[in-house]
């Protein structure tokens, strides 16, 4: 997760004063800390196009079972394991593909070719889900007395009979995944290629001009008002070159792919997303609304550091881009690669010996799965992609610069791939590596808060001792900006289907209005009208946020539960990352850590573990 409103609502207190010799990652080190591709992936571009000569010779083994699917018990163990394998061959060239645009935007073709990729498979499969769906509870019960190999599949089987509302015929289903990226595919790198195009200013420093995007860190940190006010000015700018142009991307995404979605016999693509997330439009947009009326707990938390900034400014007229701003003589705390991955297992030892093992593996840069040195062409945000049952990578596209928040993003970024590797280490069948995003998202939240509750606890000095609580009430507090964007996105579906959103301005005033009601900010800076322009999630990824939202919920619960009794909590804990998506997620949740997201009480509950903490930052200022 990589907030794009750090200015609005995840700002972090840092300098780059005092520490301007400071290598985060020491220049001779810095050609280790990029990926692989040999490795990890594949020898050259040969052995890719080898491995999906495999994964068409798998896909015709599959085919060949058309019609046939549900006829023997052996050919429906076939079918579903065939499937399995299909899925392994195809990531890996998928997650490949995706990493070599990733890390060098002007590798086009790699995105075509894995965005055709994703459609053919997606075509292809089709039948099977046709065939699955007519499985009745009758014929699935005798064929798993004459196959017991088939019972761990019963969950797959039955998740077929839930999209059964939702199915098209056949010749439909493949004609709809062969049409799929034409629609809706393409806004993505339409973003990125504006990002690309883009002219970002340059803001002179005492350590030469820094570009108000890449340098973003240290000109946000900067002890000079004018650096820090200009940078934030001509970051918005920046976006604003192309934000007509963003509006009619955004406009036609919503279209399509409400368009799409009502194909598949849902109300729009918000209901769809949810429904896959196995939640109702209802619920989600209950949450945003529990969590707006709620937020002046955000915004007292936004005034107590407003006022302490103030007071150290001598001036009351305190704006966002001072909230970085720290007392005369104090050095904020940076951390060296290797610092931060001795914090990281630090901060995680409680988890045990299997997970100490894989994140020193993925921290290791001789393995080659880190890529986190600036460069341009680079795709924005902070990823982890896990090929099932294999390697994973991690990827921090603008650099890793040492402060509270690279780490924080790694620790973040880490709890996906470690999840992943350790469903591989306990076999989880590959087609129940994948499911609600909001799980693995909760798993990469709860390290941030640990992140900082380390940290917290350990500081002796007054200062830092703030400094430190102030970031993990920041990772506490994220529900916030999270939400907000969220709900933003939402008002984008809601607004286009509407007609009431057609231009940047419309989407401007949405954003604004929406924004006003979570933080201080908005009100103050019109800039931050333009937030939607900087979440390339709403445009790469759309309908994600949602899962961070619930994600950062599970994550405070799993933080007060953890604190209650750490020994009881942690095993639990760890049963549940390794388990892969077997069930409902309404049923996994309960059935090892007994906690319920349905349950009205849910949010209130969650966000109790924060108060203390506000309460006692108050108290820190005071003194």
């Amino acid at each position: 997760l990589v907030s794009a409103a750090g200015f609005a609502g995840l700002s972090d207190v840092r300098s780059a004063s005092a520490q301007k010799q400071f290598e985060a990652i020491p220049p001779s080190a810095a050609a280790s800390y990029k990926f692989d591709f040999e490795k990890n992936f594949f020898p050259n571009k040969a052995a890719e196009a080898a491995n999906r000569a495999e994964f068409q010779k798998t896909m015709k083994k599959l085919e060949a079972l058309k019609g046939k699917v549900i006829t023997s018990p052996s050919n429906l163990l076939s079918a579903l394991q065939l499937n399995d394998k299909a899925t392994l061959q195809f990531m890996k060239s998928y997650v490949y593909l995706y990493i070599r645009y990733a890390t060098n935007t002007k590798n086009e073709d790699d995105r075509a070719a894995q965005s055709k990729l994703g459609a053919e498979f997606n075509e292809r499969l089709s039948f099977l889900q046709q065939e699955l769906m007519k499985m009745t509870s009758g014929a699935w019960t005798a064929f798993c007395d004459q196959k017991p190999a088939l019972k761990p599949y019963a969950f797959e089987m039955r998740m077929a009979g839930r999209l059964k509302p939702h199915t098209l015929s056949l010749k439909e289903e493949e004609l709809f995944s062969a049409l799929q990226p034409l629609a809706s595919d393409w806004q993505g790198q339409f973003y990125q290629r504006g990002l690309d195009l883009t002219k970002w200013a340059k803001i002179p420093t005492a350590n030469g001009d820094l570009d108000v995007r890449r340098g973003r860190g240290a000109l946000r940190n900067s002890t000079d008002p004018i650096v820090r006010k200009e940078s934030f000015k001509k970051l918005f700018e920046g976006y604003q070159q192309y934000r007509d142009f963003y509006a009619f991307a955004m406009t036609r995404l919503v279209r399509s792919r409400n368009q799409m979605s009502q194909l598949h016999k849902y109300k729009d693509n918000p209901d769809e997303a949810y429904f896959n997330l196995f939640l109702t439009v209802p619920e989600v947009k209950g949450l945003y609304e529990k969590l707006a009326v709620g937020a002046e707990t955000n915004k007292r938390f936004e005034r107590l550091k407003a006022e302490r900034v103030g007071k150290i400014i001598g001036s009351s007229d305190v704006n966002t881009w001072d909230m970085t701003v720290v007392p005369a003589g104090f050095d904020v705390p940076r951390f060296t690669i290797d610092e931060a991955g001795k914090v990281m297992k630090e901060a995680t030892a409680a988890f045990g010996a299997e997970y100490a093992k894989e994140l020193s593996d993925l921290l290791d840069p001789a393995n080659g799965r880190l890529d986190i040195v600036a460069g341009d062409s680079r795709v924005p945000g902070a990823f982890s992609w896990s090929q099932p049952g294999s390697q994973i990578s991690f990827f921090y596209s603008f650099s890793y610069e040492g402060y509270y928040q690279d780490v924080e993003t790694m620790i973040h970024e880490s709890g996906h791939a470690i999840h992943a590797q350790l469903m591989a280490n306990h076999k989880v069948l590959p087609v129940y590596t994948s499911g609600p995003n909001y799980f693995t998202e909760s798993f990469a939240m709860f390290n941030e808060l640990l992140l900082g509750d380390l940290l917290y606890k350990r500081e002796t000095n007054p200062d830092r001792k703030i400094y430190m609580l102030e970031r993990l009430l920041d990772s506490a507090f994220a529900v916030y900006p999270i939400a907000r964007q969220a709900a933003e996105e939402q008002g984008m579906y809601d607004g286009v289907t509407e007609g009431k959103l057609k231009s940047a301005d419309d989407f401007d005033a949405m954003t604004k209005a929406i924004g006003s009601r979570f933080s201080i900010w908005f009100e103050k800076h019109p800039e931050l009208s333009n937030e939607w322009l900087l979440v390339h999630h709403f445009f790469d990824q759309p309908m994600y946020y949602v899962n961070y939202v619930f994600a950062q919920m599970l994550a405070l619960k799993y933080y007060e539960l953890y604190q209650k009794d750490p020994s009881a909590f942690v095993p639990k804990y760890l049963n549940l990352v390794r388990n892969g998506f077997d069930a409902e997620p309404t049923v996994l949740l309960k059935k090892f850590l007994g906690i319920d997201i349905k349950d009205p009480a849910f949010v209130s509950d969650a966000l109790k573990v924060v108060q203390p903490k506000l309460d006692e930052l108050e108290m820190l200022y005071k003194k």
